[in-house]
C-alpha cells in the first residue's frame, strides 16, 4: 500500500470512496421510503375500510426494507472485500476522468458469491461487475450514468 496521499492506495480508496457515497443515496433513498410508508398505514389504520389500502403501503414498506437490506449487503461486500484485498496487496486502481475502476483479488470460490452479492447494488448506483477468474473489476461509471446525484 502506498501513501495516503497519492499512488494506487489513494486511488483504491477513492473509487470505494465514491461507491460509498452512491450507496449510501441509494440505501437512504429506500429507509425514506419506509418510513413514508409506514407513516401512511400509521395515519389511515385507524379509519374503517382501511385494510386494502393500508396493505398496498405496508407492503411498499416491506419492499423499501428488502431493497436497504440488499443494497447495504452488497455495500459490506465491497467494503470488505476491497480491504481484505489491499491488505494483501491485491488490489489495483485506475482513475481517468470519465470512469475509475478498481481491480480485486478475490480468492477461491468467493468470487461469484461477491459477484452475486454486489449485483443489485451495482445496478442501483452505476457500478459495473465484472469477473475475470480470481480477479473482480469494479467500474464506476460516470455521473449521468447512475441516477445517484447527491
Amino acid at each position: 500500500m502506498t501513501d495516503a496521499r497519492g499512488g494506487p492506495a489513494a486511488e483504491s480508496l477513492a473509487v470505494v470512496r465514491e461507491i460509498v457515497r452512491r450507496s449510501g443515496h441509494e440505501i437512504r433513498n429506500a429507509l425514506n421510503g419506509v418510513a413514508v410508508n409506514v407513516e401512511v398505514v400509521r395515519s389511515r389504520n385507524g379509519r374503517e375500510a382501511a385494510g386494502v389500502e393500508v396493505n398496498a403501503f405496508a407492503e411498499r414498506a416491506a419492499a423499501d426494507v428488502a431493497k436497504a437490506n440488499t443494497l447495504t449487503n452488497g455495500l459490506l461486500a465491497i467494503i470488505g472485500a476491497v480491504l481484505g484485498a489491499m491488505a494483501r496487496g491485491g488490489v489495483t486502481a485506475s482513475g481517468r476522468s470519465d470512469i475509475s475502476e478498481i481491480e480485486v483479488m478475490i480468492y477461491g470460490d468467493r468470487a461469484p458469491n461477491f459477484v452475486s452479492d454486489v449485483a443489485h447494488l451495482a445496478r442501483d448506483i452505476g457500478l459495473s461487475v465484472e469477473q475475470r477468474g480470481q480477479s473482480v473489476i469494479l467500474r464506476v461509471l460516470p455521473e449521468d450514468k447512475s441516477h445517484s446525484q447527491n
